[in-house]
């Protein structure tokens, strides 16, 4: 379809009456509308045509579209007569436009398509959205890494077409699946670039290829979370990237392309913003370097087939060159995450208001960030420095106020933390840190959108569609039975701790009156070996209780009670204990236990079925933690309960006693 779209447009845009292939094109239009088949003048006309000096594909028999190669189906397609007749009906291909019915055919295939699109289409919102950020001009080198279908370099095309001409020559483009260069070529000569080469190739090839010259601009969304082979024979300016996520790759493959004054628009997956090790690492050098402009966080839903938000970064190789002087330390953060409608069961769109609020933003900070205030909810530009002290994240939700508090009924703390500063350094300490955890978790949630809610065997298969970036599997069983641990077998003193519901606590184990097996036994019970990062949770008794295994409890055994979880990668153990001891998890757990009013169980199947709120794993952490201090703060003010009560009974017998 867009070969011959292509075709029409040449047509009626160079096609002179005498031309042959003008004649074989009229003549196969003639044909579709009477019910014959077009092919073969179709064929001939798109022969013809493509030997042109001003056809806008180069050799067009090496795309291996096959009306022209004469291959087996070539003979028989039905859709041709329709969708010749449909482009010669009203309203004509110039009052539509080829670049739109191009973009509608693409969208229309993904919408259709059973394979998840991943690197092949850009939503045209999100594309222009990219293109009005970068603002490409005539003349500039644009390259784009990982094009899929090219819709970001069309955009592009389009943007500089309002003020100038777009050739062949401005644009570098590679796809990382190898069926792709062909549609991006014809996407790209459809929106009026002159005969675009689209090659093939990955980000180790591509930053090791030296001769390919430098980019003014890179726009791209690559693959998320791609694993890359031999990526350590590269020279990586900011540190070497894990081989299982490519994610880094990429940024680094955009920044060291740049020319002087270059900048870059990269979509990526929000764990990049936050993600730990290596990664963290390099997140922290290319700021270091100053090589991170801005980062703009995107709402949910905007991509097919997927709910998961995206954050665009924007690169410079010399910031000093696109901010002024002395404002180079700074990042811009836009919180763009509230943005957007969305009709039932399609994707969230971002309209052109949206669209011109982000990039107005973006152009307003690079020219003056001292002059351009905060937006509360919105914007702010935060020094290199805070972000280091934040361990390098580049979440926009840790920096950006919220413009209104949000409704809650939790209790106001602020009181009761106010008052607890007051008292010795250890709890004021506590409640300064809480407040910390508290703050960013609100930061992290105030969104309004609802995390969805996720089975928990669909979270531990990774089989939940559309909810992670790259899912992982996890394990969930059920301790051994009774015939592997009989009661017999527990020894007295040294031997390998069997963790029951009994010793499951809050705040982790209770070795009080925890039993042991033989090792040798043990060494049998492998399968129910306590790893770290695991949870131990109850199946019987009090629903709800667990705990999360540290090195402590490393090569512990989980006992006949107990049912223990190996959380998958997009899930965070401390989130999902805390999760478990929530009202709301305890009161699934009970209406769906069978047994008596004095021993309620569980059985491994329902637990699979408990529905689990499922936020981002950024966020999941920071709740994590937020908890975590709580339980410190409980421990602390139970401390400080016990000795006020003492001091109160030794100042009352004082005052007494004076009396005496």
């Amino acid at each position: 379809m867009l070969a011959i779209l292509m075709l029409a447009g040449f047509v009626e845009a160079v096609g002179e009456p005498e031309e042959e292939f003008v004649k074989r094109w009229t003549r196969a239009v003639a044909e579709a509308r009477i019910g014959l088949s077009p092919l073969m003048d179709l064929n001939a006309a798109m022969a013809g045509a493509s030997r042109h000096r001003h056809f806008p594909a180069l050799d067009l028999r090496n795309l291996e579209v096959g009306l022209l190669i004469g291959d087996e189906e070539s003979d028989d397609v039905p859709w041709a007569a329709a969708f010749l007749t449909a482009l010669n009906q009203p309203p004509t291909l110039a009052e539509a436009g080829s670049a739109e019915v191009c973009e509608l055919l693409l969208e229309r295939h993904v919408q259709e398509s059973t394979f998840s699109p991943g690197e092949f289409y850009t939503p045209r919102t999100v594309a222009r959205l990219l293109v009005e950020s970068a603002s490409p001009r005539p003349g500039d080198r644009i390259l784009d890494p990982a094009c899929g279908s090219g819709g970001l370099l069309a955009a592009a095309a389009q943007r500089i077409a309002e003020s100038g001409h777009a050739d062949g020559a401005t644009f570098e483009a590679y796809a990382t699946d190898r069926s792709n260069p062909r549609l991006a070529m014809m996407n790209l000569a459809i929106h009026g670039v002159d005969q675009p080469v689209v090659g093939a190739s990955d980000p180790v090839s591509l930053i090791q290829r030296r001769s390919s010259g430098l980019a003014d601009l890179v726009l791209s969304n690559p693959p998320f979370n791609q694993r890359v082979e031999d990526i350590g024979i590269v020279d990586w300016p900011f540190g070497r990237p894990p081989e299982a996520n490519a994610n880094f790759a990429w940024l680094q493959l955009a920044w060291s392309r740049l020319s002087e004054a270059g900048t870059a628009a990269m979509v990526m997956p929000q764990g990049a913003a936050w993600s730990n090790g290596r990664q963290a690492e390099i997140r922290k050098r290319m700021i270091a370097a100053g090589a991170v402009l801005a980062i703009v966080a995107l709402p949910p839903h905007l991509f097919y087939g997927t709910s998961v938000p995206v954050h665009i970064w924007m690169l410079a190789r010399d910031k000093s060159r696109q901010l002024p002087p002395g404002d180079a330390n700074d990042v811009l953060f836009i919180d763009a995450s509230r943005l957007g409608t969305q009709a039932p069961r399609q994707p969230r769109v971002l309209t052109a208001e949206d669209i011109e609020r982000i990039s107005r933003r973006i152009h307003a900070w690079q020219r003056s960030p001292r002059a351009t205030a905060e937006e509360p909810g919105f914007s702010r530009s935060v020094a290199h420095e805070e972000i280091l002290e934040n361990d390098g994240s580049l979440d926009p939700r840790l920096y950006i106020e919220a413009e209104q508090v949000r409704p809650t009924t939790a209790p106001d703390l602020s009181l009761v933390l106010d008052e607890l500063e007051r008292h010795d350094e250890a709890t004021s300490s506590s409640g300064v840190g809480l407040r910390k955890s508290f703050s960013v978790c609100e930061r992290l949630t105030r969104s309004g959108i609802q995390p969805p809610r996720v089975p928990l065997r669909s979270v531990v298969d990774g089989t939940a569609e559309g909810v992670f970036e790259n899912p992982s599997s996890g394990v969930l069983l059920a301790g051994p039975s009774g015939s592997l641990i009989r009661a017999d077998d527990y020894v007295e003193g040294a031997g390998v701790p069997v963790v029951m519901p009994k010793d499951l606590t809050g705040s982790g184990f209770n070795v009080a009156s925890i039993r042991y097996i033989a090792g040798q036994q043990a060494e049998g019970l492998n399968r129910f070996r306590l790893r770290r990062g695991d949870v131990v949770l109850a199946r019987r008794g009090e629903l709800g209780r667990c705990a999360v295994v540290r090195e402590e409890q490393q090569g512990w055994i989980c006992g006949t009670g107990c049912f223990v979880l190996r959380p998958p990668a997009e899930l965070n153990a401390d989130y999902f204990a805390a999760y478990l001891r929530s009202p709301e998890a305890r009161k699934w757990l009970e209406a769906h236990s069978t047994g008596s009013l004095a021993m309620k169980t569980i059985s491994l199947n329902v637990l699979g079925e408990l529905p689990v709120v499922l936020p981002d794993l950024g966020t999941q952490q920071a709740i994590a933690g937020a908890m975590a201090r709580l339980d410190e703060h409980e421990r602390l003010l139970r401390e400080q309960l016990a000795l006020t009560r003492k001091i109160h009974d030794d100042a009352l017998n004082g005052i007494l006693s004076s009396w005496r």
